[in-house]
């Protein structure tokens, strides 16, 4: 769900962090922190976040399915 309200705080998707080098987050409440950290600033950003990846569908197809 990309719009939970129980959303766990981390600095990678806050609104007041910028990407700095690698992986770090820049803020300018606490300076240079960790993806993973946050703080009381913290205001979630939804296009921030990546989602994770749903799994494939699995097919019950046989290759003489896919023959013309």
């Amino acid at each position: 769900m990309l719009f939970r309200k129980n959303m766990e705080p981390a600095c990678a998707y806050c609104r007041l962090g910028r990407q700095g080098e690698d992986e770090s987050v820049i803020c300018p409440k606490q300076g240079v922190r960790q993806p993973w950290q946050h703080c009381r600033a913290f205001q979630y950003d939804p296009l921030r976040r990546i989602p994770e990846a749903a799994p494939a569908p699995k097919l019950n197809a046989a290759p003489e399915d896919f023959r013309l």
